[in-house]
């Protein structure tokens, strides 16, 4: 009898352990999908100001925007949702804890999406600072 109840336990074990790996599996496809995604709108964002910094000699941070503000939005998005589910698990103690991780996880997705932009704004100075002194060495050596 206690065999069968023991066999029993262990096969409940075994299909709860087959849920947790189905459902560890679709997060898995969904974040794959979710990344690819963004890493597509990530090319056509580099495309872009690739084609800007060719043609043009200059970085437009206005060719990231939609691609950091769609980044952005996700990762605010996946931050909450991990949020919410580390504040169901965890006493009240750790919940506090993991809720600030989580706020702070927000202002550095927020901050990082700024530095990118300042980063972009900089690199079309020195850029344009470059080209200003290629140009006036080149006027010196024509007179």
């Amino acid at each position: 009898m206690a065999k069968k109840a023991g066999r029993a336990d262990a096969g409940k074990r075994r299909a709860q352990i087959d849920r947790i790996g189905n459902a560890g599996a679709e997060i898995v496809r969904q974040a794959a999908s979710l990344l690819d995604e963004e890493m597509s709108a990530g090319i056509v964002a580099a495309r872009a100001m690739q084609k800007r910094l060719r043609s043009e000699r200059r970085i437009d941070p206005v060719d990231f925007k939609p691609t950091l503000d769609r980044f952005q939005a996700n990762a605010h998005a996946v931050v909450d949702q991990l949020g919410q589910q580390v504040g169901t698990m965890l006493s009240k103690k750790d919940a506090e804890l993991a809720l600030r991780f989580v706020d702070s996880t927000h202002e550095l997705l927020d901050l990082l999406s700024d530095l990118v932009g300042t980063g972009a704004e900089i690199a079309n100075q020195l850029i344009q600072a470059n080209l200003a002194k290629r140009d006036a060495g080149r006027r010196q050596r024509s007179r």
